[in-house]
């Protein structure tokens, strides 16, 4: 439910944007292989958000962080980035295998994205979920309702986001359990993601 995620509304690091990408049945090595991204080094929680305010101007290269979430979903997780829009590079990220991402950005906008073997499933705006579209968009419209999403207008919409992404990939995020991860930090030219 919605209420299982207000935690991350206190999470100031990421007040100005983000993007969570859960990939289900690749390793962390695989994810960066499959983005043709580049390790630059393993760091924490705090050296991956609190950095500071994420990329500016030109974008060249998307930064993240990649770490297992469960023993079957992988995470990659970008600091107020444009990762979440890059549907170059999503969309190969889920060939054979389902992909789940979550994006809010800097002014405000939010995205839920599901890929199965590349097809979209559900792609909406968090805030107005009348406007789905993807193969269960009108399949998913109880679990929409059932997190949170869709019924009061001026609430944040992250929470309920969180809680739907959770509903498809069993995967309960906290901030301790991300605290306690090492990520393999990374890096790919934008538009430049190969698939394998």
């Amino acid at each position: 439910m919605a209420g299982d995620y207000v935690w991350f509304e206190d999470v100031e690091d990421l007040r100005k944007g983000f993007c969570f990408v859960w990939v289900k049945g690749l390793t962390s090595s695989e994810v960066i292989e499959r983005m043709g991204a580049k390790e630059l080094e393993r760091i924490g929680w705090q050296q991956m958000v609190g950095a500071g305010d994420g990329q500016r101007g030109a974008v060249e290269k998307y930064f993240f962080g990649v770490s297992r979430a469960s023993d079957e979903w992988s995470l990659v997780i970008e600091d107020n980035g444009q990762l979440g829009l890059a549907d170059d590079l999503l969309r190969p990220l889920s060939k054979g295998t389902t992909l789940v991402c979550l994006w809010k950005g800097s002014g405000g906008r939010v995205r839920y994205l599901e890929l199965d073997d590349e097809v979209v499933q559900l792609d909406m705006d968090p805030s107005d979920v009348s406007r789905r579209t993807g193969n269960k968009a009108r399949e998913m419209e109880t679990t929409i309702d059932e997190v949170g999403l869709g019924g009061d207008t001026d609430s944040d919409p992250v929470p309920g986001a969180f809680a739907l992404a959770e509903r498809v990939t069993g995967v309960r995020l906290s901030l301790e359990m991300l605290q306690e991860r090492t990520y393999l930090f990374s890096a790919t030219p934008t538009g430049q993601g190969k698939s394998q």
